[in-house]
């Protein structure tokens, strides 16, 4: 399949407001609306039981998930540390975890800061500079670096989002997991308009690279 195809799909659903917002609606998060409820559900009984078999439940819906974006964000070792690190929190947290919140969003927040914190310690520099804004796998988080991405195939999304800067790649990878504007807008604490800016400009980004391809 060709880089195209691969993101037609994002393509024709994000080029119009209508676009984003039968993606707010839900009509799109297949994999998030699936598990919608019963995560909840899940968690308050973890929260109020101290279940394991419902912490084990959770862990196997939400996992690969947290750690495919966080490994498009950063690399396989942080990663798994950070999945970790998170179902940590998940447990130390449990007692503030709300009815009324989505709990996918919920463990991506925790798994977002840890990503920040972890890259701050590491690399010494601060999330809402000019540096880490333009930061991209390649220059700043251990990932493949651009001249390595452009030799590798060019079929892997993966690596096609790694070419994106910090922020975009960051918006766009939790429009790709299913997650509302909304949610990404909780996520990340940015104002909505600000997610729409940067998947639009994620969007503009990946089109010069398929074109130059």
């Amino acid at each position: 399949m060709s880089i195209g195809a691969s993101l037609q799909w994002f393509f024709r659903r994000s080029t119009s407001d209508a676009g984003a917002k039968t993606n707010e609606q839900g009509e799109i998060n297949n994999d998030v609306s699936s598990a919608l409820g019963l995560s909840e559900q899940l968690m308050q009984q973890y929260r109020e039981t101290g279940s394991e078999q419902a912490l084990s439940s959770l862990y196997d819906l939400h996992s690969n998930k947290l750690f495919h974006f966080l490994v498009v964000m950063s690399d396989n070792q942080r990663a798994e540390d950070i999945v970790q690190r998170s179902w940590v929190k998940v447990i130390e947290k449990r007692q503030g975890f709300s009815d009324a919140t989505n709990f996918q969003a919920w463990l991506f927040t925790i798994g977002r800061r840890l990503l920040i914190d972890d890259v701050r310690r590491s690399s010494k520099v601060i999330y809402d500079s000019d540096a880490i804004d333009s930061m991209t796998l390649g220059n700043g988080l251990g990932g493949e670096s651009s001249d390595a991405a452009s030799a590798v195939d060019k079929n892997d999304l993966s690596i096609l989002l790694s070419t994106l800067p910090y922020k975009q790649k960051e918006a766009l990878s939790l429009q790709l997991e299913g997650f509302s504007l909304e949610q990404i807008s909780t996520i990340c604490q940015i104002p909505k308009e600000t997610v729409k800016t940067r998947l639009r400009y994620a969007r503009d980004n990946l089109k010069l690279t398929v074109e130059r391809n």
